[in-house]
C-alpha cells in the first residue's frame, strides 16, 4: 500500500473538521454539553423577593401552584382545538385547593390564577376564543409565568410547590434569550419547568435536565395524557424523559 504523505494527513483533518462543523451547524441541532447551572441557594432562600400587602395567615405548604404555558402560535393550525382539550382536561389531575394559571405564547394571561376548583368551571369558555396564530415567544411566556409565580408565593409566604408546565411544537423565536432566562430560574429560585414537546425529535433549548424535565409526543392527540401524566409525576418531580401513554 502506497503511504500517504504529511500533507495529505493534514488535507484529511481539514476536511474531517469541516464536516464535524458542518454537522454541528446543521438546521435545529444545537450544541448540549453545557456547563450544568449551580444554583445560588441565598437567591432561592430569599424567593419571593417582595412582600405582598396582604399575606396569607396560615399557608399551606403542601399546595401547588402551576402555569400552564399553551403553545398558540401559528404553527398549531387545527391542533389548536385538541391541545385546548388538553390543558382543560388537564385540570383533572390537580388536587381542587391547588391554584392554576393559564397563559397562551401570543395570547397572553388566558386564566389568572385560580382555585383548581374554580378553574375547572371557567376555563373552557376562556380558551374558547384562542387561535392559532403568531410565532413561539417562550421567553416572554416563561417571564410573565415566573411573574405570577413570585406574586402567588409573595401571598403564601413561598410555601408550596412552584411549576411552570410548557407545552409547545417547536423551537423557541429567540433561543439564546430563552436559555437565559431557564438558566437563571433555575439558578435563582425554586420554581420547577417541564416541557412537553409535541413532534419535536432531537435537540431543543428547554432539553436540559439540570433546567427542566423535556417529554417527547408523537402527536397532539397524546397531550391530555401526558399532561396529566407529568402533573402526577410532577407531584414529587420525578425527571420524566419519555411518554409512555396509556
Amino acid at each position: 500500500m502506497k503511504a500517504r504523505s504529511a500533507s495529505t494527513y493534514i488535507a484529511l483533518a481539514i476536511a474531517a473538521f469541516i464536516a464535524v462543523a458542518i454537522f454541528n451547524e446543521a438546521p435545529g441541532r444545537r450544541e448540549t454539553a453545557r456547563a450544568p447551572v449551580v444554583p445560588d441557594w441565598a437567591a432561592i432562600a430569599s424567593w419571593p423577593s417582595f412582600e405582598a400587602s396582604t399575606v396569607e395567615a396560615t399557608p399551606d405548604p403542601g399546595r401547588t401552584f402551576t402555569v400552564i404555558v399553551l403553545d398558540d402560535s401559528g404553527s398549531m393550525g387545527s391542533d389548536i382545538e385538541p391541545a385546548k382539550t388538553a390543558v382543560v382536561a388537564a385540570l383533572d389531575a390537580m388536587e381542587p385547593a391547588d391554584r392554576v394559571a393559564v397563559i397562551g405564547l401570543n395570547t397572553g394571561e388566558i386564566l389568572p390564577f385560580l382555585d383548581v376548583r374554580e378553574a375547572r368551571g371557567v376555563l373552557a369558555g376562556r380558551l374558547a376564543p384562542v387561535v392559532s396564530d403568531g410565532g413561539t415567544p417562550l421567553t416572554a411566556a416563561v417571564r410573565a409565568s415566573r411573574v405570577a409565580l413570585e406574586a402567588q408565593a409573595s401571598v403564601a409566604g413561598g410555601f408550596g410547590t412552584y411549576r411552570i408546565l410548557i407545552t409547545t411544537d417547536g423551537a423557541a423565536d429567540a433561543e439564546d434569550a430563552l436559555e437565559a432566562e431557564i438558566e437563571d430560574l433555575a439558578r435563582t429560585t425554586p420554581i420547577q419547568v417541564a416541557t412537553i414537546g409535541v413532534g419535536i425529535r432531537g435537540d431543543h433549548i428547554l432539553r436540559r435536565p439540570d433546567l427542566a424535565t423535556f417529554v417527547e409526543i408523537d402527536n397532539v392527540g397524546e397531550l391530555a395524557t401526558a399532561l396529566r401524566d407529568a402533573i402526577a409525576e410532577e407531584q414529587t418531580f420525578s425527571a420524566i424523559t419519555t411518554f409512555e401513554g396509556g
